[in-house]
């Protein structure tokens, strides 16, 4: 059986997308920590929004990734 260009157009898509979950999950974890560091800086009321804010953009890009690579 020799993989046509179909199947192997549909494998580099999968790695492709999956590698852009991936970084973008990379970024969200940043996020988190940058907001961190500038809680520690700045004293604001609004600061458990914030924190919260960025660490469900966590999870969800967590939840994303985690259902992109059952689906794909």
């Amino acid at each position: 059986m020799n993989p046509d260009i179909t199947t192997i157009g549909f494998i580099l898509f999968k790695f492709l997308v999956l590698f852009g979950f991936g970084l973008y999950t990379v970024f969200a974890t940043v996020i988190l920590r940058q907001e961190q560091l500038m809680a520690n800086v700045l004293e604001e009321s609004f600061e458990p929004v914030l924190r919260f804010a960025s660490f469900l953009h966590l999870v969800a890009a967590i939840g994303i990734f985690l259902l992109a690579l059952l689906i794909l």
